[in-house]
Parts: C-alpha cells; sequence; structure tokens
C-alpha cells in the first residue's frame, strides 16, 4: 500500500550515520533553522513545516530484520473536552482552518504563546475525537500503513469489580480500538495492540489492579486484536513501575504474570534483580532523550539493555528490552521543562542510530499523540507527515552494519 505521495514532504539527508554515531550537517544542526517546505497536513490545508532529513520509501512492505518491530503508545484521552481544556478559552474555535496555538522559532524550542490559557503547539484542524469509531480507525490504518506493528494502548479501567465495556469512556474506546484492529487484520494488514497500563501519574492499589485486569483478561484476554507472540500471553507495560514498592510488584507478578507478559517501565538506576524476579521484559518511557545535549544517553541504553538481558525468566526464556524512540519533546506551555527539537526528522534519527548499539528486541515509539509534552506523529497542522515519513524510512530503510 502506498502512503499518500501529496501528504509526503521532501526529505534530504542530513545525518551521517558512522559506527552507531551521528553527525549534524549545516542543513539544520546546531540550532540553526531549518529549510522550510509545504507538507499537506490532516485538514487537507498547507503549513510550512521543517523539511524532514531521510529518504522515506513509498512502498510499505515487511522490515527486513526483527529489530524494527515498532509500537506507539497511543493515548485515549482526546475527546473534545479534552482539547478545549488545553488550548483553553480564548482559542477560536469557529476559525476554518483553526489556527497554530503557538509559535515555535527557529531554534525549534523557543515558544510564543498565541491564545492565554493555551497548553500545545500544535492541533487538528478540524478537531477530531476518539469518541468517534472513524477517527480511530482512521488511526489504526493509517499506523499500520507506516509499518508499525501496533499500539501500546495507554489504559485503565475504574478500578472497581464487576466493570465492562460501558463503565468508562477509556472501556469504550479501548473496544473501538480492538474492532478497528480486527477490520485492519480482516483486510490483510498485520497489526496488533499492547496494553501501557496507567499507573505511573496515579499510583494505583493491588485491589484497583487487581479489578482492573480482571475486566481486561475476562474480556480479551484470548483476542486476537491483542499481541500474543509471547508465549500466548498478551503484553502489559506497568507503566511508572519504578514508582511502586517492591512488595507490591510481587504480589502484582505472582497474579499477573501466568496471564500476562509483563514488561516494566525501569531504567537504568532502578533495574535489579528483584524487578528482574517480577518482569518478562523492560522499556523505558524515556520521552525527552536529547540525541545532541546529551550523547551519554546512548551508553545508558546500552547499560540498560545489558543489565535487563543479564538473566533469564522463570521457563528460561530471554528477557527482552525495547528501546523508547522519540521525535523530539516540547512541554514548555503544558508545565513541563526542557525541550528537544525535532530537526527534521533528524532527532528520531538520530536516536534510532544511537540506541540501536543496544540491539533491542522491538522499539517504542514516543508517541501517536500525546500531543501535551510534544512527542506525538500524528499528522496535525504543525508537521503533517512528517513524522510518519521518517518512521517509516526508519522501518524500511536499508539494514546497518550493525543489524538494526
Amino acid at each position: 500500500m502506498l502512503l499518500s505521495s501529496n501528504r509526503r514532504p521532501a526529505m534530504a539527508a542530513c545525518i551521517l550515520l558512522i559506527a552507531g554515531a551521528f553527525f549534524l550537517s549545516a542543513c539544520g544542526g546546531g540550532g540553526t533553522a531549518s529549510p522550510q517546505t509545504t507538507a499537506r497536513t490532516s485538514s487537507g490545508s498547507s503549513r510550512a513545516t521543517t523539511r524532514p532529513t531521510t529518504s522515506s520509501t513509498t512502498t510499505v512492505h515487511p522490515p527486513s530484520n526483527s529489530n524494527r518491530r515498532m509500537f506507539a503508545f497511543y493515548y485515549l484521552w482526546w475527546d473534545t473536552a479534552h482539547w478545549h481544556a488545553r488550548l483553553g478559552p480564548n482559542y477560536p474555535y469557529t476559525d476554518s482552518p483553526l489556527p497554530l496555538p503557538a509559535t515555535l522559532s527557529g531554534d525549534g524550542c523557543t515558544v510564543t504563546n498565541n491564545f492565554t490559557g493555551n497548553q500545545l503547539t500544535d492541533v487538528a484542524s478540524p478537531l477530531w475525537t476518539q469518541d468517534s469509531a472513524s477517527q480511530i480507525r482512521s488511526d489504526v490504518s493509517l499506523a499500520a500503513q507506516t509499518g508499525l506493528a501496533g499500539f501500546a494502548v495507554s489504559w485503565a479501567g475504574t478500578g472497581l469489580p464487576n466493570q465492562t465495556v460501558s463503565s468508562s469512556a477509556f472501556n469504550q474506546r479501548l473496544d473501538t480500538l480492538v474492532n478497528a484492529v480486527h477490520q485492519v487484520n480482516k483486510a490483510g494488514k498485520p497489526f496488533s495492540l499492547w496494553i501501557a497500563y496507567i499507573s505511573s501519574a496515579r499510583i494505583r492499589t493491588t485491589d484497583q489492579i487487581n479489578n482492573d485486569l480482571t475486566y481486561l483478561r475476562q474480556t480479551y484476554g484470548n483476542d486476537p486484536a491483542f499481541d500474543h507472540s509471547n508465549d500466548g500471553r498478551p503484553t502489559l507495560i506497568m507503566m511508572g513501575s519504578r514508582k511502586y514498592p517492591q512488595s507490591l510488584l510481587d504480589t502484582f507478578s505472582a497474579t499477573w504474570r501466568p496471564h500476562f507478559y509483563l514488561v516494566g517501565d525501569e531504567n537504568w538506576t532502578t533495574w535489579d534483580s528483584a524487578k528482574a524476579a517480577d518482569f518478562d521484559a523492560d522499556q523505558y518511557y524515556w520521552s525527552s532523550q536529547n540525541p545532541v545535549r546529551n550523547r551519554g544517553s546512548f551508553a545508558h541504553i546500552d547499560q540498560l539493555a545489558a543489565a535487563v538481558r543479564s538473566s533469564r525468566n522463570p521457563d528460561g526464556s530471554a528477557k527482552q528490552f525495547f528501546s523508547p524512540l522519540a521525535p523530539g519533546y516540547n512541554k514548555e506551555l503544558g508545565g513541563g521543562s526542557g525541550c528537544v527539537p525535532r530537526l527534521g526528522g533528524q532527532t528520531m534519527q538520530a536516536i534510532y542510530s544511537g540506541n540501536s548499539t543496544a540491539n533491542p528486541d522491538g522499539w517504542m515509539v514516543i508517541s501517536w499523540n500525546e500531543i501535551d509534552e510534544g512527542t506525538y506523529i500524528v499528522p496535525l497542522e504543525r508537521y503533517g507527515m512528517q513524522g510518519l515519513d521518517t518512521l517509516n524510512g526508519i522501518i524500511n530503510g536499508p539494514v546497518s552494519g550493525g543489524g538494526a
């Protein structure tokens, strides 16, 4: 299947990948403004966007090696109320097309807020909602077309016993997502789901976890929309696992490891033998990894991967490590700190190249639609298809000497 050619920004190679290192060329590095080109956005309008820097292919085909198997974090909270809460009361919702809510300077980081109360740097025009099944189907279809293996869907239930699909908006949207995966699979496109259990921003009790996962298992335990490639168990990431006491993790693992392939959310300072005893694999949600300012970040990923693989699972299987991969980061208007400019796709390419030295078993793309923190790749007004084209080029590009 072809990516829409009239929505594809031209790409120019601005990175030299040498033995896992990278060097930014004069076309966009060093904090200078990159060349501008016009990208077709989600609304069909045109906006100036930074020129991507890698050649992407037009035909999507299976990756040539398993190390390019990528899941993108997918969030379920984008409804009309959430958009309005983030854009604020002064945003001109009746304009067509909708204007960008903020301005970014040439360095890709300095933000000027265009509307008091706004927290975003980008917008969809028109605003879409995940209460619409067509929006979720569109996300799944576009992600599968790009070459993603699936979504790690950010979900938590009500925490109460006897919940159903209609108990919450998250449960309803998860069910819609499952049905959308069924449809894309029926059309012959491989795509599946992991669960990224929401347990970081709000710490959950053992009872809440048990009630949610009981519902999840009873409703979807054998559903083909979920990835069952790990001994038949669907994959579940416990987001923010490093924030929990070891005693709770021990109980959690003893209860749910027989039913789910458990992935931790631990970094190189928190993974230890006790965590290894509770989890089958690990990933670290590092949305703000900066390949320019923190060249040591690659060594940290290598260190974490080695630590995870230093022991085996109870059944003798090797533990897996899944590497982060983000296009950039900017949460200044939402109260965050630090910024990682996208540099027209160079940042994602550099993180992929640098983290590849850990030879990860797969990749966690941060993110499909975490618009608040600026890590999204879903096509919006500012960047159009840039993130997806860069990712497609990574997935389907030539195999490097390191096999990643």
